[in-house]
C-alpha cells in the first residue's frame, strides 16, 4: 500500500471514530465547520508524523516534529465537546469548557503555532546553530510574548471574569434587572448610568469611582451587551491574545521571506509554500478573532466564527496538500537524493522547482531573466 493510501486510510478511520463518538456519547453541540477544521488538522497530524519518520535530513525532522505537536491539538479538540455540563465527563465542572478554551485551544495551540513558525525561520537564518540553540532562541522569544499576553490566565484561572469589561457588565446587568422589575421596562443608558456606580480602572485594577459624564460614556459602551451578552466580553481578552500571537507569527513569516529573497538560502522542497499558506492562515485567524470581538450578541458571533472556520477549512486543505506533496517528494528516489544532497552540500544543489513553480514562471515571468535559482539577482552575472 502506498504512503498516500496508508495516510488516507488512517485519517478515514479516525474521522469515522470521531463521528461515531458523537452518535453514541453525550456531548455538547458542535458545528459542522468545527468538525471540518479539527478533522483536517488531524489529517495534518498524521502527515507530519509520516514526514518525521521518512525525512532524509535530520535537521528537517525537528521542523516537522514542531508541526506534529501543533496539529496534535486536534485530538484534545475532539474530546473538548465531551466535557462539562450535559456531557459524559466532568459534568459538575461548569468551568471545564472555559479552562479548556483558554489553556489549550486559544492558548497552547497558538503558542505551538508561533513556535513552529519561529523555529523554521530561525533555522533558515542561523543554519550553523545547533538544534538545542535554535530551540532555546525560539522558546525564549515566543515564550516571552506568550507569557506577557497570557500571564493573567496562569496567575488566575478565572482571570476573564475579573476584567474591567466583565466587572462593569455585572454591575450594569444587576441594575438593569432591578430597574426592569420596578418599572416594567428596560432602562435607557441615561437612567442606567444614574442608578449604577462604576469603578475607574487602571492596569486592570479599580482606582476610584467614575464621574457622571464618564459613567454615561462607559454605560453607552457596554449597553449593547446588556442584559445577557456577557460571553463575548468574557472571551474578548482571549481573542485579543490570539490576534497578538498571530501578529508574532506573521512577523516571523515576513522575516523568513525577506531573508529568503535577499540571501536565497538552501532549503527543502515546499517549505516556502507551507510558509506562504501559513501566512494566509494566520491573517485569517486575526480577521476571525477581530470579527468575533466586534460582534455583540452570542448567536451572531457564533455565525461569524463558523463562517471564518469554513474559510479556514479551505486554507487547511491547501496546507494539507503542501504537506502531502512534501511527504510524496521525500519518499521518492529523486526527492530523497535531493534532500540528502541539500543537507551535505547545499551550495552545489540547484533549487527544486515543482509544477506550480514552472506554471508561475511560464505565466508571469520572462524565461530569459529566470536563470538558475528563482529570485537571485542577475545584475552581477558576467555575459
Amino acid at each position: 500500500m502506498s504512503v498516500f493510501k496508508k495516510t488516507m486510510t488512517a485519517w478515514g478511520l479516525g474521522v469515522v471514530a470521531f463521528s461515531l463518538s458523537y452518535v453514541f456519547l453525550p456531548h455538547r453541540e458542535i458545528s459542522v465547520a468545527s468538525f471540518f477544521v479539527y478533522s483536517l488538522q488531524f489529517l495534518l497530524f498524521i502527515i507530519t508524523l509520516k514526514i518525521v519518520r521518512r525525512e532524509p535530513a535530520q535537521k528537517n525532522r525537528y521542523l516537522f516534529i514542531n508541526f506534529a505537536a501543533l496539529f496534535s491539538v486536534s485530538i484534545p479538540t475532539h474530546f473538548f465537546y465531551f466535557i462539562g455540563p450535559h456531557t459524559g465527563f466532568l459534568t459538575e465542572e461548569k468551568y471545564a469548557p472555559l479552562y479548556a478554551n483558554q489553556y489549550v485551544f486559544l492558548g497552547l495551540y497558538y503558542f505551538l503555532l508561533a513556535a513552529s513558525i519561529a523555529y523554521l525561520t530561525i533555522d533558515v537564518l542561523f543554519r550553523d546553530f545547533k538544534t538545542y540553540q535554535k530551540y532555546v532562541l525560539t522558546l525564549s522569544i515566543v515564550g516571552s510574548f506568550f507569557g506577557y499576553y497570557y500571564g493573567g490566565f496562569f496567575s488566575d484561572p478565572k482571570y476573564a471574569y475579573g476584567t474591567p469589561d466583565v466587572q462593569d457588565w455585572k454591575q450594569l446587568s444587576s441594575s438593569w434587572y432591578s430597574y426592569q422589575d420596578e418599572h416594567g421596562v428596560a432602562p435607557s443608558p441615561e437612567e442606567l448610568a444614574s442608578i449604577t456606580s462604576l469603578q475607574a480602572w487602571k492596569s486592570g485594577k479599580a482606582v476610584g469611582v467614575l464621574y457622571p459624564e464618564e459613567r454615561l460614556q462607559r454605560v453607552n459602551a457596554l449597553y449593547m451587551y446588556l442584559p445577557d451578552n456577557y460571553i463575548v466580553l468574557l472571551y474578548k481578552p482571549l481573542f485579543l491574545n490570539v490576534i497578538q500571537m498571530c501578529v508574532v507569527c506573521i512577523g516571523f513569516i515576513l522575516l523568513f521571506f525577506g531573508y529568503t529573497y535577499m540571501k536565497d538560502p538552501p532549503q527543502g522542497a515546499y517549505i516556502e509554500k507551507i510558509m506562504f499558506l501559513l501566512l494566509i492562515f494566520c491573517s485569517l485567524e486575526i480577521l476571525h478573532s477581530w470579527a468575533a470581538i466586534k460582534t455583540v450578541e452570542l448567536a451572531p458571533a457564533s455565525v461569524v466564527w463558523a463562517v471564518g472556520q469554513y474559510i479556514s477549512t479551505a486554507v487547511l486543505v491547501l496546507i494539507a496538500g503542501a504537506f502531502g506533496m512534501r511527504l510524496r517528494f521525500i519518499t521518492s528516489v529523486k526527492g530523497e537524493f535531493y534532500e540528502q544532497e541539500l543537507a551535505v552540500s547545499p551550495k552545489r544543489v540547484t533549487r527544486w522547482r515543482d509544477a506550480l513553480d514552472n506554471l508561475v514562471i511560464e505565466k508571469f515571468f520572462d524565461r530569459k531573466v529566470i536563470l538558475g535559482r528563482m529570485f537571485v539577482s542577475t545584475s552581477n552575472r558576467k555575459p
